[in-house]
């Protein structure tokens, strides 16, 4: 699995949220990141390097925060100029390929509903994407929200980096035990490359830990639903 990671962030030096993302992707391999903003600042985008590099991609990810309900200008000046009807159409170049969307919101999550202050939801707002993933023949995966970052604490972060990581790099769908085994075996592979590995073995041990009761949970619903019948 081979994921490309298009980032779009004006301010990206100075975000901690983008910052957190590529430092966790980092780990894994096979991931490659690019910001629009750094690599191109002038806006002079090198089509045929970039086509080429998504050619190779088996997952897309486009990631960004939400500029009044929107990404920003960079990512939408890289898809008008990379993503000609030429490459998109004709050639079916994205064919297959999957497309995700890491959206980073300042506002509660739970606020991005019917009834809530925004009164959208993010599927909705995040609609052109899922159409043009229709029109390139690509399939679309479930949206990834980051919500108020800054506000998180070191239980929260962590449940975030093993999300994003096997959102990033894991096969869709899979269940949740499913995602642990992946995130805990990509951990172990890390660890047998690194000198310093008493943080990940803490890691793998709060996943494992986790699954025991997940397990736990399941037989015991299991056993529930025996009874009732």
């Amino acid at each position: 699995m081979k994921t490309q990671i298009l980032v779009s962030h004006p301010q990206i030096k100075g975000s901690g949220t983008q910052k957190f993302l590529e430092t966790t992707g980092k780990y894994f391999s096979n991931n490659f990141f690019e910001s629009i903003d750094l690599t191109y600042p002038d806006g002079d985008i090198d089509i045929d390097t970039e086509q080429d590099r998504l050619r190779e991609a088996d997952r897309i990810i486009f990631q960004f925060p939400m500029y009044w309900y929107q990404a920003p200008d960079s990512l939408s000046r890289y898809m008008q100029d990379v993503f000609t009807r030429k490459y998109v159409e004709s050639q079916r170049a994205l064919r297959d390929k999957e497309l995700g969307i890491v959206v980073s919101i300042g506002d509660a999550l739970s606020q991005f509903q019917l009834g809530g202050s925004e009164h959208f939801t993010l599927s909705e707002l995040m609609a052109p994407y899922a159409a043009f993933a229709n029109k390139a023949g690509m399939k679309f995966l479930p949206i990834f929200p980051v919500e108020q970052f800054s506000y998180m604490d070191e239980s929260q972060r962590l449940k975030l980096a093993s999300d994003y990581a096997a959102y990033i790099g894991a096969e869709q769908p899979f269940s949740l035990v499913g995602r642990t085994e992946w995130l805990t075996s990509q951990l172990e592979s890390i660890m047998t490359k690194r000198e310093n590995k008493t943080a990940i073995k803490l890691i793998i041990d709060s996943i494992n830990d986790r699954k025991d009761r997940i397990d736990d949970l399941q037989e015991n619903i299991k056993l529930i639903r025996d009874e009732e019948e």
